[in-house]
């Protein structure tokens, strides 16, 4: 199982150069932007005000696009080579879990140099993950996996949203998250509801933030056992 799971994960990633492509391109355009902070910089005017956001934000794009193109793209291409609908469930959980892992290190490395490049050039402040979110304030280890927990969360709501688009139960749950937004943001027990909620995933303590995404996280995902089951190639 988890030879074949892993032979499915290789290759939905080798089928993410669309992916691999906006990410690249995106952070190319994030560079420029720095490229232009040093040509202000140098001709004097005081940026110590200047708030930058970190490159690292853009690295998300690879694992929210990957969770798209794979149930979008993917499943078709693997049931066409021969693989079997349980090899595609694991195999894409494969592909979240090291996305995930491998963006939330270089997420953390990329914004460990940007904000000492940011300080030793006097350019105020920029926003990070670690900052906006607080999970900074627990040390890498714990910035890594609470980055990790959320990416591996988010990644398996969006695969499991695009899976069901094809269904009249996707259009349903599509109008059930706009109501949801809509409905709960201006009526205030409604939106401190909501609010708790995007608490839990992103700004609690480790002990509950990651548990609560890794339980989300898991649960959605197993919902894909039912709808790939069900699914015309």
């Amino acid at each position: 199982m988890c030879k074949k799971a892993w032979a499915v994960a290789k290759i939905n990633f080798r089928s993410l150069k669309t992916a691999y492509i906006i990410t690249a391109i995106t952070l190319i355009g994030m560079s420029s932007n720095y490229s232009v902070n040093i040509i202000i910089a140098s001709n004097g005017p005081n940026m110590a005000e200047n708030y930058n956001i970190s490159m690292g934000w853009v690295l998300w794009l690879l694992p929210v696009l990957a969770s798209i193109l794979i149930p979008a793209r993917g499943f078709r291409r693997v049931m066409n080579l021969g693989g079997k609908r349980d090899f595609f469930h694991f195999g894409s959980l494969m592909v979240y879990a090291i996305l995930a892992c491998v963006i939330s290190v270089a997420v953390v490395i990329m914004d460990f140099v940007e904000v000492r490049i940011v300080e030793n050039l006097n350019w105020g402040g920029i926003f990070t993950s670690g900052n906006v979110f607080g999970w900074a304030n627990y040390g890498v280890a714990v910035l890594l996996l609470q980055q990790f927990a959320f990416l591996f969360m988010f990644t398996a709501f969006v695969h499991t949203l695009t899976a069901i688009q094809d269904k009249w139960y996707g259009w349903v749950a599509d109008v059930i998250i706009i109501a949801i937004i809509s409905v709960f943001s201006p009526i205030a027990p409604l939106r401190a509801s909501l609010a708790w909620f995007f608490r839990i995933i992103l700004f609690e303590k480790p002990l509950i933030q990651i548990p609560a995404c890794m339980v989300l996280a898991l649960g959605i995902y197993s919902l894909n056992r039912i709808i790939f089951a069900r699914k015309a190639i």
